[in-house]
């Protein structure tokens, strides 16, 4: 028994956290979801109230999963979106400067699941990570350090549980996974992926296009890309408390992620991703930083009760088994599944993950929007480029056509033949949009197309096909 429980604190040792790294997550955190409240806003109207392009009497009608649960359907005024945006934002800074710490925490968790399920179709694979970190995170002593509420937490200089142990298990199974449904050709054949990748218009940022002009280049990219994907979950779980190997680690993170955001628009992905990792930075790299000095570890450790910590425990346990099961699911020879009654406590906690990210093909249906408006005498108008004649032409940098990433998202589920339900919805709201914009230029109706372009190999594309994906009028309800 004995040497078990060296054992056991040993391994313990391994994957601790530093709860000054804690504390510099929760402020990266903190500010990645006021980020992404600002971005948010800007498009209130259009995301988030009966008067945009998803109302909420659809909501359940679409994409949604027993147990899920959103306070922001409970009305679909811009006025009621306004004031939850506020106390989003609210709660967002107190959980910056670590005010109220767990509770804030708690709340702002809550109001990111409900803002993710208000709309379900704006969505990437960073608001996932962002809202499972936010998971974990109610379990750890992030804040400890670096808050207000740090003089009144007094705790031991490294923290381990078993939600520290979902933590660095949720950031290894982001590339872990991924790399396991890379089984295309792309990836294992003739390393094409990055090359494919680049070659998505509606993704290639001007960093890219000067990448794009480099084959062998892009080849040895996506080599070195799927290495890195393999070598940063081995490099979590690894038993070691050696402060090179998770330098190693982080650089690793930081420099594919830096590397994903200046050459595809990606929006904020890049950017959670590398905040949420900064927990398993080393102490010894923290000890440089006076900044980060703390000085009341050595006071008295305020009693817990214990009952608490070992459910809790006992919770994050049975939470990471969970995630787990989820992740293996996607994979082709895992044939369990979970029983209603789990998927509902997954779909209410939000728990719902997949890291499919660019696999395992790329998506290679590329093209753009064109939005013919008519008057009521038939007079042809494009609506996107307000000009009497329609501009049909390729953009030169697509990308620029979006206002934000949101924007690119619903694009390209536009796109998937299970999402076709979006496009008439889209092409009212533009209709309605414009006409109330433009009270001089009334039109009575929108065609709205789409010119698609797959890519090829060798900087080919297929022929560009001009696809009807809806047609509405001012009448349409």
């Amino acid at each position: 028994m004995y040497k078990f429980n060296r054992l056991l604190v040993k391994i313990r040792s391994y994957y601790q956290l530093d709860v000054r790294a804690l504390g510099l997550m929760r402020i990266g955190v903190a500010l990645v979801v006021l980020s992404d409240i600002i971005i948010r806003w800007q498009d209130l109207g259009a995301f988030f109230t009966d008067g945009g392009l998803w109302p909420t009497k659809l909501i359940a009608n679409f994409g949604w999963q027993p147990g899920y649960w959103s306070f922001h359907t409970l009305n679909g005024s811009y006025g009621f979106a306004t004031l939850l945006f506020c106390l989003h934002t609210l709660v967002a800074l107190l959980l910056l400067f670590g005010y109220k710490t767990r509770l804030v925490t708690f709340l702002v968790w809550i109001f990111t699941i409900s803002l993710h399920n208000r709309n379900l179709f704006i969505l990437q694979s960073g608001d996932d990570l962002l809202r499972l970190t936010l998971f974990w995170a109610l379990f750890l002593p992030w804040g400890n350090a670096l808050s207000l509420d740090a003089k009144k937490y007094i705790s031991k200089p490294k923290h381990f549980s078993f939600a520290s142990l979902g933590y660095l298990f949720l950031i290894a199974s982001v590339y872990f996974f991924t790399v396991l449904l890379k089984n295309s050709s792309e990836w294992h054949g003739d390393a094409s992926a990055v090359y494919y990748a680049l070659s998505l218009d509606q993704l290639r940022l001007p960093m890219g296009d000067l990448l794009y002009k480099h084959p062998s280049l892009m080849q040895w990219l996506t080599k070195l890309v799927y290495f890195v994907e393999i070598l940063i979950p081995i490099l979590i779980l690894l038993p070691t408390k050696n402060k090179w190997v998770k330098l190693s680690l982080f650089a690793l993170l930081l420099v594919l992620h830096i590397g994903i955001g200046l050459t595809l628009y990606v929006g904020l992905f890049y950017i959670i991703n590398i905040t949420t990792a900064l927990a398993i930075l080393p102490s010894e790299f923290l000890d440089r930083f006076k900044i980060l000095a703390i000085t009341n570890y050595q006071k008295a450790k305020r009693k817990s009760i214990s009952i608490i910590k070992h459910g809790a425990n006992a919770f994050s346990a049975l939470i990471l088994a969970l995630c787990l099961i989820l992740n293996l699911s996607y994979m082709p020879w895992y044939s369990y599944e979970l029983d209603k009654p789990v998927n509902v406590l997954v779909n209410t906690l939000r728990l719902n993950q997949f890291w499919g990210m660019f696999s395992p093909h790329i998506m290679k249906e590329d093209g753009w929007y064109l939005h013919e408006g008519y008057t009521s005498e038939g007079k042809l108008w494009d609506l996107y480029y307000d000009l009497p004649y329609i501009y049909s032409e390729k953009p030169e940098h697509l990308v620029k056509n979006f206002k934000s990433d949101r924007w690119r998202k619903l694009a390209e589920n536009m796109q998937r033949s299970d999402y076709t339900f979006l496009r008439p919805l889209y092409c009212k709201y533009f209709l309605k949009k414009w006409n109330k914009k433009h009270p001089k230029n009334q039109m009575q109706s929108l065609d709205l197309i789409f010119f698609q372009e797959d890519s090829d190999a060798c900087y080919k594309t297929k022929p560009i096909k001009r696809k009807k994906y809806s047609f509405c009028t001012i009448h349409d309800e």
